[in-house]
């Protein structure tokens, strides 16, 4: 006689499918160096958000308007924040702001831009743009860390939206 109850236990979820509900933060930055430097201060810093990085603004609008191979599922699967250089090939970052900000659906992303640019005339566009903070890049890597986990605490863990209510 078989155990009907045993067969209704809620099996474990395979790694993939509790990596794919961590929240996303996308990082849009062309140097690779600086990418990299990027993603290992977020798990230096023991960020819990899957980390997605984008080489120039033209892929990352892409990316966020599902365009060509990124599909999205639902709303939640969108990043909960958008990290963001400024000067990059192909599309800039402040067109890119420029572009996120006037589409409905990704509008309310946050955008944190990250930039080794401290000429006021750019941090003031990026505030016009739509950025939610404007913050310089550190000199070296335990600053990095520390920014990144000031970051995530204020941007991604203190952030109130309808899901977390």
């Amino acid at each position: 006689m078989s155990d009907q109850a045993s067969s209704k236990v809620p099996q474990p979820q395979s790694n993939a499918a509790l990596e794919a509900r961590r929240p996303l933060i996308l990082v849009v930055e062309d140097d690779p160096v600086d990418q990299e430097m990027i993603v290992l201060a977020f798990q230096r810093a023991s960020v819990e958000n899957r980390i997605v990085t984008m080489a120039n603004g033209k892929e990352a609008l892409e990316y966020l308007m599902a365009g060509a191979h990124y599909h999205w599922k639902r709303v939640s699967d969108l990043p909960v924040l958008i990290i963001l250089d400024l000067a990059m090939p192909h599309m800039d970052g402040f067109e890119f702001l420029r572009r996120v900000k006037a589409e409905p659906r990704i509008a309310a992303i946050p955008v944190v831009v990250l930039t080794t640019s401290q000429f006021d005339p750019d941090l003031t566009r990026s505030y016009a743009l739509g950025a939610s903070s404007c913050l310089t890049k550190p000199g070296n890597f335990e600053q990095l860390v520390k920014l990144v986990a000031d970051v995530d605490l204020h941007w991604c863990r203190g952030r109130e939206t309808p899901e977390t209510r």
